[in-house]
């Protein structure tokens, strides 16, 4: 079974999940303190916004570690309507609300037992930084003691720009037309007329001068772009209380997609130097444990529809998995075990899912009567990583033993276990049901060549049974040509008949699993351009348990707001047809409780 010990110790330091802040909005976090129980002071980590926050998590959870490993507290956390927080991102005074979260962040620390004099440190990065020095100089007095700017964004309208031309310039370029009105569009995130009005508020360059933003500050920016003006006008007022330094390694960490991100090294050792320092003349003092508990919280605007929402761990690795259930659950139960739907996270990147909506899909499926888990696989997340092993590797051996387990835990009570993937996400889906029952799996844009697990990997195995592994001389090629190599290896598997990915979907077929497939058109050819297995592709149809989309609504990665609602339409029907629910749907509760 899921286990709620969620907790982990590691080298000195406990990392905790907590939740705090509003208990009709509750913020989502975690906290690392040393595992001695002291501490000599506390820090707020502030995250960047959108697909920056996805590709900056690992770097965020190392920072928290790395700080309590020099005797400190540190509370990395998600905006309200962000990550695993409470609330929708597309709800009215986010900017307002995030940096409400800010403070509400630093007042747990003090809860927690931080001491108030010095008081509380701010790290911030890209637009957690340009909230972090908004905040700090909001009072009389600064909020907190010392303060990092890393990578600044100068302004909120910055921010939004530069999301633009990035989603302007990705895999979305095309669709441009099919764009709705009255957003911002950035890749995975869109923001609408107020937020985009509020972030324009935003801005360092216009904080008053007068005003120190704390009794430290570090700033660090990038040398490979211009650092604004307005920005480093407005920092050359804080005099000595300034230093300044590189982010080197910006581009790596955030100029990526977030599965191919790298940790800045350099700049994650000065930052903890830093913040470190401001902190050594103090003595450590007991702080409290933080409580692990679950909540109630809202599947819609306002509250509305509420769930009951706790963490959980999986298997020998300890997996982490956020589970969704029903208020009624007991009751619903009743009528026979309530089915699990599981949301895989993608490739390297943690369990939100793309634009978050892993989250919101997870809130509304369990609203209308579902039990949901949104799950890290080893090594990714907020999950651990395997002894011996390296950080983020997507399509991990560890993968299947992991799925494996959470299915097996998942269907003790005999419950009917469904799996929602997008593409690496689809694959674990499909390779747990070659080995487990699985009774449905909805697969976004899956890719079933795995190019980066073919032989001469680090995460090679022959053990994968939903994997078409090209052939070594391909994967040789691959590494240098891609676009050579896959045109190559698609000609060969005309023949090769072996090595199509639809027969993979045809065996998880024939092991009793529903399977539908929504792609976009580049995605799909992978099933559909063998043509000696078209007849098979006829009768995989036929069946009333196979659906196939091709549809170019649908980008890869799920950046789009189109391609986001559609797939939670489609997704939603799916569910539906094969794993109907035997009690009819609660009404909607517009109140949210303790749990």
């Amino acid at each position: 079974m899921l286990t709620a010990d969620v907790s982990r110790v590691e080298s000195g330091v406990t990392s905790t999940q907590v939740w705090f802040g509003p208990e009709d909005r509750p913020l989502w976090g975690w906290v690392s303190r040393p595992s001695d129980g002291t501490a000599r002071g506390g820090v707020v980590l502030c995250p960047p916004v959108g697909e920056e926050g996805r590709a900056a998590h690992r770097t965020f959870r190392r920072l928290a570690e790395a700080l309590a490993g020099r005797g400190l507290v540190a509370l990395r956390f998600d905006y309200d309507g962000t990550g695993d927080s409470a609330g929708l991102q597309d709800e009215p005074d986010r900017v307002e609300a995030w940096l409400a979260s800010i403070e509400a962040a630093r007042q747990h620390l003090l809860d927690l037992g931080v001491p108030a004099e010095p008081g509380v440190a701010a790290v911030g990065m890209r637009l957690g930084a340009t909230l972090a020095g908004v905040h700090a100089a909001a009072g009389e007095e600064p909020a907190f003691s010392s303060l990092v700017l890393w990578d600044p964004c100068v302004s909120g309208r910055t921010f939004l720009r530069e999301g633009e031309a990035l989603f302007g310039f990705g895999e979305n370029a095309d669709s441009a037309e099919g764009l709705e009105e009255g957003w911002r569009h950035t890749p995975g995130f869109q923001y609408d007329t107020a937020t985009a009005s509020g972030l324009r508020r935003v801005d360092l360059g216009k904080l008053p001068a007068t005003r120190p933003l704390a009794e430290r500050t570090l700033l660090l920016t990038r040398v490979d772009r211009p650092v604004a003006p307005a920005l480093s006008t407005r920092m050359q007022a804080e005099g000595e209380r300034l230093e300044t330094g590189a982010a080197d390694g910006q581009g790596q960490l955030l100029d990526v997609p977030p599965e191919l991100s790298v940790v800045p090294e350099a700049p994650l050792r000065r930052v903890v130097e830093f913040v470190a320092d401001g902190f050594a003349d103090q003595a450590p003092v007991p702080v409290k444990a933080p409580e692990e508990r679950a909540v109630v919280i809202g599947s819609e605007a306002d509250g509305g529809s509420p769930v009951r929402e706790r963490v959980a761990r999986s298997g020998p690795a300890r997996i982490v998995g956020i589970v969704d259930e029903p208020l009624d659950l007991a009751e619903r139960s009743a009528h026979g075990p309530v089915p699990w739907v599981v949301l895989v996270n993608v490739a390297a990147e943690h369990h939100i899912g793309p634009g978050r909506r892993w989250v919101e899909w997870a809130r509304r499926w369990a609203a209308q009567g579902y039990r949901v888990v949104r799950i890290d696989q080893s090594g990714v997340g907020d999950s651990p990583t395997p002894p011996g092993q390296a950080d983020d590797r997507a399509f991990a051996p560890e993968w299947i033993d992991d799925m494996r387990h959470l299915v097996t835990e998942l269907r003790a009570d005999g419950a009917r276990v469904g799996i929602v993937g997008l593409c690496s996400g689809s694959y674990s889906a499909l390779e747990v049901a070659m080995w487990e029952h699985v009774d449905a799996v909805f697969a976004i844009n899956p890719r079933l060549t795995l190019y980066p697990a073919a032989k001469g990997t680090a995460v090679y195995t022959d053990r994968r049974r939903a994997a078409a592994l090209p052939v070594a001389p391909i994967a040789r090629l691959a590494r240098h040509r891609r676009i050579l190599a896959g045109g190559i290896w698609r000609i060969y598997r005309e023949f090769a008949l072996w090595h199509a990915p639809l027969l993979i979907l045809w065996r998880v077929l024939r092991r009793g699993t529903a399977v539908e497939v929504i792609a976009c058109h580049d995605d799909a050819q992978h099933f559909t351009e063998v043509y000696a297995l078209r007849p098979l592709f006829w009768w995989m149809r036929r069946t009333g348990r196979f659906g196939f989309t091709d549809d170019d609504a649908i980008d890869h990665s799920l950046l789009s707001r189109r391609a986001q609602l559609l797939g939670y339409e489609r997704a939603t029907a799916f569910l539906s047809r094969q794993l109907p629910l035997t009690s009819p749907p609660r009404s909607s509760n517009p109140t949210a409780r303790k749990a």
